[in-house]
Parts: structure tokens; C-alpha cells; sequence
């Protein structure tokens, strides 16, 4: 039986409190993160082709913004950029993406029943 007394720091801390994990893991997780931050993004401009609203190109811009995450990660596992402008960058796309969402749900609040190009 598992007790709470019994778990290592490995299974309570997150990543970024030094637990590491192994190289071919964070590959894997990193490709995955990857493969649907593209599709993600793909769909949303899609969505926002379809729709073409404000809203719709905030929310395509802010789901980008897994993209840039994922980015970071492989830079930071090839060894390109250090822990701490990792997570600052990180944490800077994190901030930005909450804006998007802000400003997307604002428009779609106030005038946002027109198209993009129509007055």
C-alpha cells in the first residue's frame, strides 16, 4: 500500500523543482506536445478562416502560443538556452496567452457580431 510517507520527492515535485526526467521520456513528450500544438493552431486558424472575427484570431493566436512553448523545450533540451530563460520565456507565453483569451472574449462581448474587413 502507498502511503503518503512513503512517496520520494521524485513523485511530489514538479519538473521545475530540479526532478528531471529521462532524456528519451522528454523526447517523447516533447514530439507529442509538438504534433498537437500544430494541430491545435491549424485548426484554430481554420476556425478563425471560417469565422473571421477578432475573437476567433485572438483564441488562433493564443493556441500558437503552445507551439512556442513546445519550442522553448526542445531549445532548452538541445542544450540552446539556459533553465532560467526557459522559464522566463516560458512563463512570458504563459502571460501573453492570457491576454489573448482576455481580449478575445472581450470583443466577443462588445462589437464583435462583424467580420473582419467590414465596417
Amino acid at each position: 500500500m502507498l502511503s503518503i510517507s512513503s512517496l520520494t520527492s521524485d513523485v511530489l515535485l514538479p519538473l521545475h523543482f530540479g526532478v528531471s526526467l529521462s532524456d528519451s521520456v522528454l523526447i517523447i513528450a516533447l514530439s507529442a506536445g509538438t504534433v498537437f500544438s500544430i494541430l491545435v493552431a491549424l485548426l484554430s486558424f481554420v476556425a478563425f478562416v471560417r469565422r473571421r472575427t477578432m475573437s476567433y484570431l485572438f483564441i488562433a493566436v493564443a493556441f500558437s502560443t503552445f507551439l512556442g512553448k513546445t519550442s522553448l523545450g526542445l531549445t532548452y533540451l538541445m542544450g540552446r538556452m539556459n533553465g532560467d530563460m526557459h522559464h522566463s520565456f516560458e512563463h512570458t507565453l504563459d502571460v501573453i496567452m492570457m491576454a489573448l483569451v482576455l481580449a478575445a472574449v472581450y470583443y466577443a462581448r462588445s462589437s464583435e457580431g462583424q467580420k473582419l474587413g467590414s465596417n
